[in-house]
């Protein structure tokens, strides 16, 4: 399966949004082609659509023109979505400012699965067309709402096509500073197939640096041999290092589309 990752120049954080999304959708098992694309460039969308099986937009939820666009290139109307519209109308339920477009800002093709935004007022959304099994994701422009987007439904639609129905997130603590902790990070994941290996501050605790794996498998034999496969290769680099893993922390959370 090959994915065009789009970025619109309004993306905040460009290189960590395209190096996250980037390792996720290698994880599970597609290949990623990019896109940097400029307000006057959207009319090129079509064609980046026809080039790959699906595209995901990052900026695009919530940008008008962008929507309109995304939406001929899946020979799709647009409308604004009163799921969208209730999530904008929540969000801002309890500030004073609230913008005068909020159904702009609701606004999707036609048919639209909403994704759920816990960061931000904007949800993502994914829409297929009517004349293949193409479509094409968008999310908000910021980094952390984009992968908010991505973790909580978009990754689901490019599982159900790989066939990587099971996945798990673990956490290994390591005793050494934040750029040691990246040498360990890029060393493994040049090793890892099937996981996405970071640094990732949500999971910051009182000690050490976390090392977060996110691990994809077709079946739950696959998927436990991959997590215990990366642990122990991540205590022998650590060691090789002289440096050492504090205590792991309990259990992992899994998943099953």
């Amino acid at each position: 399966m090959r994915v065009g990752l789009v970025l619109l120049d309004t993306v905040t954080n460009p290189g960590p949004t395209r190096r996250w999304l980037t390792g996720y959708l290698r994880a599970i098992g597609v290949e990623v082609n990019h896109y940097l694309l400029k307000n006057e460039d959207l009319g090129m969308l079509s064609r980046l659509l026809s080039e790959n099986d699906a595209l995901i937009v990052i900026g695009g939820a919530g940008n008008k023109e962008v929507v309109k666009k995304i939406a001929e290139a899946l020979g799709l109307g647009v409308e604004v979505n009163s799921e969208a519209l209730e999530a904008l109308r929540l969000y801002y339920s309890d500030r004073i400012n609230v913008p005068p477009d909020l159904e702009d800002k609701a606004l999707m093709p036609e048919f639209s699965y909403v994704i759920p935004n816990e960061r931000g007022p904007t949800p993502g959304f994914v829409a297929f067309s009517l004349s293949d099994d193409s479509f094409i994701a968008a999310t908000p422009p910021k980094f952390e709402e984009a992968v908010e987007c991505f973790e909580t439904g978009i990754q689901d639609f490019f599982r159900e096509k790989t066939g990587k129905k099971y996945s798990a997130t673990f956490v290994l603590y390591l005793d050494a500073s934040v750029e040691e902790a990246e040498h360990v990070v890029n060393t493994l994941s040049g090793q890892a197939e099937g996981a996405f290996i970071r640094l990732d501050a949500r999971f910051m605790g009182t000690r050490g640096v976390p090392l977060v794996f996110t691990v994809y498998a077709s079946t739950p034999e696959e998927l436990s041999e991959k997590m215990d496969e990366l642990e122990s290769r991540s205590r022998e680099l650590v060691r090789s290092l002289g440096k050492s893993l504090l205590e792991k922390e309990p259990g992992a959370w899994e998943e099953e589309l």
